[in-house]
């Protein structure tokens, strides 16, 4: 893929966890629009440091930051150090997210701090401190799932603390708002992917049947959408989840 000038040429956006799985995509799509791409990691080094030189060498502008938007101490100094390296910042794209998959009574206290910290409090920390960098206004997209809507076997973690990033992500909207910054979620039906498989062994036909579109959705759908919410043409839309499943959930999710 080559990388050229696009509606966010000039424009500096950070992904976090955008190393791998669909932070990669969303990153590879935020490049493609031509903005200059900050992608956060913590444990991919390896995938991280690939990712960038497979986008540097397809004239893409990109640069990496360690850090666990998990620990508020690492996310401000992760905010620091951007601050040092550029003069603003442009985008945030609310990607990274943790938690353990099981039923509400196979999950752990453990389980359940790390989807809230990562999930929620790692989104709320990481958008109060972009906002800070983004003067003179700037965007942020945060990532949910239908899960956070619908049931979705084994998901309970996740989907718990996605639903409070769609409430998130209207009170951020509301209260950013004088700042010149907005705030809308982008949410997927489910993807093709192993985390899937993991989480519903067997169910791709089944989903695929029942969804409108008649597939699976893939990490490059999820990606234009996002791609969408920073970009200009959006610049109507506040406070809101946008969801792309391919009308999966019009009906009610396959049954086991």
């Amino acid at each position: 893929m080559r990388f050229e000038s696009g509606p966010l040429d000039g424009k500096v956006a950070l992904v976090t966890g955008g190393a791998r799985g669909s932070g990669r995509v969303i990153t590879d799509e935020i490049a493609r629009r031509g903005a200059h791409v900050i992608i956060n990691y913590c444990h991919a080094e390896e995938a991280a440091k690939a990712a960038e030189a497979e986008l540097l060498a397809g004239g893409a502008s990109v640069e990496l930051i360690r850090g666990s938007v998990a620990r508020e101490k690492s996310v401000r100094a992760m905010f620091d150090r951007i601050a040092e390296r550029r003069p603003a910042l442009d985008i945030l794209v609310n990607n990274a997210a943790s938690g353990g998959f099981g039923g509400i009574r196979e999950l752990t206290a453990k389980d359940w701090a790390r989807a809230v910290d990562t999930n929620l409090y790692g989104t709320l920390h990481c958008a109060l401190a972009a906002a800070a960098l983004m003067r003179g206004g700037g965007v942020i997209c945060n990532l949910s799932s239908t899960g956070a809507r619908n049931i979705v076997p084994g998901y309970a973690a996740v989907g718990v603390t996605k639903a409070a990033v769609e409430a998130l992500t209207r009170y951020l909207a509301e209260e950013l708002a004088p700042l010149g910054v907005r705030v809308n979620c982008a949410s997927a039906g489910p993807l093709d992917s192993a985390v899937l498989d993991t989480l519903a062994p067997g169910a791709r036909h089944r989903i695929a049947e029942r969804t409108p579109a008649a597939r699976l959705g893939t990490a490059e759908d999820l990606a234009r959408l996002v791609g969408f919410l920073v970009s200009p043409e959006s610049g109507w839309i506040r406070g809101q989840t946008i969801v792309a499943d391919g009308g999966l959930t019009l009906s009610s999710w396959p049954a086991r």
